[in-house]
């Protein structure tokens, strides 16, 4: 579609946004293993809530996350120390604790499939607003995530075809970074300046990680043939397989969520479940 690249552009823009608090989120939820976990607790939380599935505990979470029972503990104490989960005793089991996922947490983790939707929305506006009613209404975004993690664990939409998608999420801050990078190709596409500087000390300052640890990540996009960023970061360079691998799954995204979205039923005069 002719506005495809914007759409795009509008993705990543949102994506390199700063979070509004001062707990490193890109650091942390800009990571696969961290994002997952965080994810799967969200789905445990809405199974629990609509159908009686499995109060979603510690040992829940443990035995149904992509990590190890230590790495869970660690990354669930810290979101709780970060305002990101709340415990909880439900009154039917008073010796068990409920992780309760707060809505910074579903802000946080919905943060990439929020801006898909809205990129879905510019191509093909709906008849009303989506991504702007799951925002203002939290046990509608956290149905939306919870049904998207269902899908997940039944197939892998997200990562499973995209490699070096993949990888970069593996990394602290490399999807952010990916973003910011791709932003600036998009823009210098459309004629204009990209929006921060690819700079090493720019990225770094940005994403508030190393420079170091910036130049790990550009230099083996590089060598696995993704992207070159030139010294100083003035321009970029992206391969087009990668690109194409990227829009690909971009493209997958906007119609994952769309389609989500679309069954919970936003329109603004019906009354939302919960």
């Amino acid at each position: 579609m002719p506005a495809f690249a914007d759409a795009l552009l509008a993705y990543c823009a949102a994506m390199m946004q700063p979070p509004e608090i001062a707990w490193p989120a890109d650091k942390f939820f800009g990571q696969k293993l961290r994002y997952l976990v965080a994810f799967a607790l969200i789905g445990q939380d809405v199974r629990w809530r609509r159908n009686g599935g499995e109060l979603p505990t510690l040992a829940a979470l443990q035995r149904a996350a992509h990590a190890s029972p230590r790495q869970v503990a660690a990354l669930v104490a810290a979101l709780k120390l970060g305002g990101y989960v709340i415990a909880t005793r439900p009154a039917q089991d008073r010796r068990a604790v409920r992780l309760q996922p707060a809505m910074a947490l579903l802000a946080e983790i919905g943060r990439s499939p929020l801006a898909f939707l809205e990129a879905s929305e510019r191509l093909a506006p709906p008849p009303w607003p989506l991504a702007s009613r799951l925002r203002d209404l939290d046990t509608a975004l956290a149905d939306w995530l919870g049904r998207s993690y269902d899908m997940f664990v039944q197939q892998d939409v997200y990562f499973g075809c995209f490699s070096n998608i993949v990888r970069f999420t593996e990394q602290d801050c490399g999807y952010p970074v990916l973003s910011a990078v791709l932003s600036a190709h998009y823009t210098a596409r459309a004629g204009a300046a990209a929006p921060i500087s690819l700079s090493y000390g720019g990225l770094a300052e940005r994403f508030r990680v190393s420079r170091q640890h910036i130049g790990n990540i550009l230099s083996e996009a590089e060598r696995r043939g993704c992207f070159s960023v030139d010294h100083g970061g003035r321009a970029v360079a992206v391969a087009p397989d990668f690109l194409l691998e990227f829009e690909t799954w971009a493209a997958g995204q906007m119609a994952h969520y769309r389609l989500l979205a679309e069954q919970l039923g936003l329109e603004p005069e019906q009354a939302l479940p919960g």
